[in-house]
């Protein structure tokens, strides 16, 4: 291992250790990690399908992603963005969800582009529209490479919104629930072009995942944890095995990750009782990025909140908060 190498993992030791420093991978080396390639093709997007409801727009519209590879997306907002443009928000559901979840029973879409913004969603790879069975695919290929298809696809799905009319393209923010919310943590450490994030459930830490033994329901549908689970190893033994398969996913976690989004304005959320994201993952995060928002006096554009009594959701609370962050912000 190179040099440069051991000093990020040392630096991702000390993270784990709960002090603030100033090693961590860039956004570059994590594009790196993930295999995300540099190029992208042209969008050449398509609009499939369109309606309306009262004085909101809807658009089932489809881009390319990779070459031939089309990403299918839904579009909500108000008649009044075809006079000026306004704010945009990604909003990513949570894994195996579809975009059309965030209209029905979610019904996110309409309400929060009544409240002024244009709201995007997509189908990410292996889910909704997209072909291909997600499970074969995260054996085969890895962890870190799956999700770092999912983060290409959000990248180009950035390239598309900066082209749309309707849309601002310096004022960008994203949200997501679930993986939607590690996708958002992950893409907005990558992308600047985020300038606002709300990450629902979504802040994964590793270690503090394996000691809580929420790996055991967080990543059903990988083979290792199958064969853990039958072999009784648990806690730090069954980190060790994953780190030694799926070493590239310590890069994907929200402690490393949050500091590279200050000091872009910050909002982690959470069910205190959530059976998959500990509460210490997500205070962790908090405790990580803090120092980065501090240094530039922006300690009041990160916050954290776990919600008492909460398991894994979105609760009508939370969502008066992200989009409260949204409206101050973005």
């Amino acid at each position: 291992m190179s040099n440069k190498g051991l000093l990020w993992l040392f630096g991702l030791w000390l993270g784990a250790s709960g002090c603030a420093d100033g090693l961590r991978p860039t956004a570059a080396e994590i594009r790196q990690i993930l295999k995300i390639p540099q190029a992208r093709y042209p969008l050449q997007p398509q609009l499939v399908k369109t309606w309306t409801q009262r004085d909101l727009v809807f658009e089932k519209v489809r881009f390319q992603g990779r070459y031939g590879d089309w990403i299918p997306a839904l579009i909500c907002y108000s008649e009044l963005a075809r006079s000026r443009p306004l704010p945009a928000i990604l909003c990513m559901p949570g894994s195996p969800n579809r975009k059309e979840d965030l209209l029905q029973p979610l019904d996110l879409l309409p309400r929060w582009a009544d409240r002024g913004f244009v709201v995007v969603s997509i189908d990410r790879p292996y889910h909704g529209q997209r072909r291909g069975d997600l499970r074969k695919q995260i054996n085969s290929k890895g962890l870190a490479k799956v999700w770092g298809e999912y983060a290409y696809d959000l990248l180009c799905t950035l390239d598309y919104m900066q082209s749309r009319d309707e849309i601002l393209s310096q004022r960008i923010g994203m949200l997501g629930l679930s993986m939607g919310g590690l996708e958002t943590l992950l893409v907005t450490a990558l992308d600047r072009r985020v300038q606002v994030a709300v990450s629902v459930a979504g802040q994964v830490d590793w270690e503090a995942i394996f000691a809580s033994g929420a790996w055991k329901r967080l990543l059903r549908g990988v083979d290792l944890q199958q064969q853990l689970l039958e072999q009784g190893v648990a806690g730090e033994q069954a980190w060790g095995e994953f780190r030694r398969q799926y070493p590239d996913m310590e890069a994907v976690q929200a402690r490393v990750l949050a500091p590279l989004i200050a000091p872009r304005p910050l909002l982690l959320l959470c069910g205190l009782e959530d059976p998959y994201i500990p509460p210490e993952a997500v205070r962790r995060a908090h405790r990580q990025a803090l120092p980065w928002y501090a240094s530039q006096r922006r300690e009041d554009r990160l916050e954290y909140w776990l919600q008492e009594n909460v398991g894994h959701r979105f609760t009508p609370a939370m969502q008066e908060r992200a989009l409260a962050w949204f409206e101050r912000w973005l």
